[in-house]
């Protein structure tokens, strides 16, 4: 079987990961790093060090992926434009058969500005970070779309666990864990489409920025453990 990059002998015995006996889950969804959802970000992410250097070159054991810049004045004016006249269109269409098109949701205030509206990161990490360690597989545009990833929460440990979407092959790998202990928060960011982003923040400070692909639900149950 070929998951991501690499081809793993897959033995006929796995299946889905579950804790061991004595370790209780309390709760695991679907996640990826998060998107820059406004203006200048739109699109993108970024991964910094407190300096707000690009560090994925450092990160260990990371594949080549691509190198993002902010969205320059042209782009933004010629793609707000063209988003408003389609805006425009479908309600005056909506309008004339009498329906509703259903105005997309706005993203109100950002909370966050320096990191949500003039720059992106999804990982924030000093050198020997927690957050360094995270693995490659959390991020979209490395990630083949047939890979999934999931945050999995225990009553000992956080972790991330890879596998495939197809359901015919229930095979998973404990791609990154840490201890409950080291994870000092877990927030909402509504600032998001969906407004399904989240921060997972650690006690030496670094912190990493991930969407949940199952919508409030999974949020509710981090947020809430």
């Amino acid at each position: 079987m070929t998951w991501g990059r690499q081809t793993v002998i897959e033995p006929s015995y796995r299946q889905y990961w579950k804790p061991p006996e004595g370790e209780e889950l309390v709760t695991r969804g679907r996640v990826s790093f998060a998107t820059g959802a406004a203006g200048w970000v739109e699109g993108r992410r970024w991964f910094r060090d407190p300096e707000r250097r690009d560090i994925q070159g450092e990160l260990a054991g990371w594949p080549a992926g691509p190198s993002y810049r902010r969205r320059s004045w042209f782009e933004r004016f010629v793609w707000d434009g063209v988003v408003g006249v389609l805006v425009l269109l479908f309600t005056l269409v909506f309008g004339l058969l009498g329906g509703s098109p259903g105005q997309p949701e706005g993203l109100g205030r950002s909370e966050d500005p320096e990191n949500e509206e003039k720059d992106f990161p999804v990982l924030w990490a000093a050198p020997g970070t927690i957050a360094r360690t995270l693995p490659w597989q959390l991020d979209p545009a490395r990630c083949p779309d047939t890979d999934v990833t999931e945050l999995v929460l225990t009553d000992r440990r956080l972790l991330v666990v890879g596998g495939l979407k197809d359901p015919r092959n229930p095979w998973e790998e404990v791609l990154w864990e840490t201890d409950r202990s080291a994870v000092a928060a877990i927030e909402r960011r509504p600032f998001s489409k969906g407004g399904h982003d989240f921060t997972v923040t650690f006690t030496d400070g670094s912190w990493c920025r991930l969407t949940s692909l199952e919508g409030g639900s999974l949020l509710h149950r981090l947020t809430a453990a």
